[in-house]
């Protein structure tokens, strides 16, 4: 049957008796508009608990509810409360215009909760969304453009965000614990906080985002590129970060003790604060790298590169530093107390002020052309 055809409760045009409340005035989707557009409150609020019959036409119609700046707040309230779960998806899939004035009247009148967990929203534009504080875990959003979205504070654990594209979306505090991230967007991201403990985001897009604080304990970076992500305060216990670009990365204030980087790429990383005690950079490249009061102790420098890195009140006390290129680098009041210098190189450094007691193979360093006013010596 059409909708628009007459039902068997509808009320038709030309009857004898006035049609009642819940029923329709003209034929159809035609005659349910007409009652959605009474100004009776009662006609319209039996007319939203009809919507549903009318498919997509009936929903979208109580949609255009929301654009009435006179409409009452029962009106509205009912309005939100006839969208269950399919509903939801359905409209989400449609047209994210109409999801987010749905969503802002389900938050203003029903507190805003939606349990769209396991839901298949694959390959969807859901650009713009409102998802905030929702219930995404097990869903699929494979290929989904999720551009700019608000997921703040949303469970999506264990989602499959498969080459989503989240770039710029804001999902801070969410949990995407376990979550499958492979190949995601996620450029300038907002993921400060965030739970990606154990998430597999290899071959992920993370330019410019924001980590700060974010659980990325057990996490797989495999070929993810992180240039110029924030990941201060970030834990990364246990993360694989091999083939990762880490270019101009920041981790102030970060704890990567033991960890191994061995030929990774900082150029132009921010590691001020940070504790890098017993890792591993051999033949790392941290040109430029700001590496201010970071804590080497017993780290394996060997083979990096240091060039022109700032390692002022840095502790590489008992490090390896053998053939590390440190020239033109600014190590004032660095400590390299024990540290093994065989081979470095320290052509024109800055190492006013530093310790350089008790250093092994000191001999076999290059020191041309440094400033080493005020070092302590062997």
């Amino acid at each position: 049957m059409s909708a628009n055809e007459p039902r068997e409760y509808d009320a038709v045009l030309g009857a004898k008796n006035p049609p009642p409340i819940n029923a329709e005035v003209l034929d159809g989707i035609a005659g349910f508009k007409s009652r959605l557009a009474s100004p009776s409150v009662e006609a319209k609020l039996a007319a939203l608990c009809d919507a549903i019959n009318y498919g997509d036409a009936g929903l979208e119609a109580a949609i255009a509810v929301f654009d009435d700046d006179d409409a009452e707040e029962r009106v509205l309230a009912t309005a939100a409360a006839i969208f269950g779960r399919e509903e939801q998806i359905s409209l989400l899939k449609k047209s994210a215009s109409n999801w987010n004035k749905w969503r802002v009247n389900n938050q203003l009148f029903l507190g805003g909760f939606v349990d769209l967990s396991w839901a298949d929203l694959s390959e969807a534009n859901l650009s713009g969304t409102n998802l905030r504080e929702s219930n995404l875990a097990g869903g699929n959003f494979e290929n989904s453009n999720l551009q700019k979205a608000k997921i703040f504070q949303s469970n999506l654990e264990v989602t499959n965000l498969r080459k989503a594209d989240l770039s710029g979306a804001n999902l801070r505090k969410a949990n995407l614990s376990g979550a499958d991230l492979q190949g995601a967007n996620l450029s300038l991201a907002n993921l400060r906080s965030v739970n990606l403990r154990e998430a597999n985001l290899s071959q992920s897009i993370l330019k410019k985002a924001k980590l700060c604080g974010a659980d990325l304990s057990g996490a797989d970076l495999t070929g993810a590129d992180l240039s110029g992500a924030d990941l201060s305060g970030a834990k990364l216990d246990g993360a694989n970060c091999a083939g990762a670009n880490l270019a101009g990365i920041k981790l102030i204030r970060s704890n990567w003790n033991g960890c191994n980087f061995t030929g990774f790429v900082f150029k132009g990383a921010n590691f001020r604060w940070s504790k890098f005690a017993r890792s591993c950079f051999h033949g790392a490249n941290l040109q430029g790298a700001n590496l201010e009061r970071t804590d080497f102790t017993t780290a394996d420098l060997s083979g990096a590169d240091l060039t022109q890195a700032n390692l002022c009140d840095a502790d590489l006390s008992r490090a390896v530093l053998t053939g590390a290129n440190l020239s033109g680098a600014v190590a004032k009041r660095a400590n390299f107390l024990k540290a093994n210098l065989s081979e470095a190189n320290f052509n024109g450094a800055n190492l006013s002020g530093s310790i350089l007691k008790k250093v092994s193979n000191i001999d076999r360093a290059s020191f041309a052309g440094a400033n080493h006013t005020g070092c302590s010596w062997t």
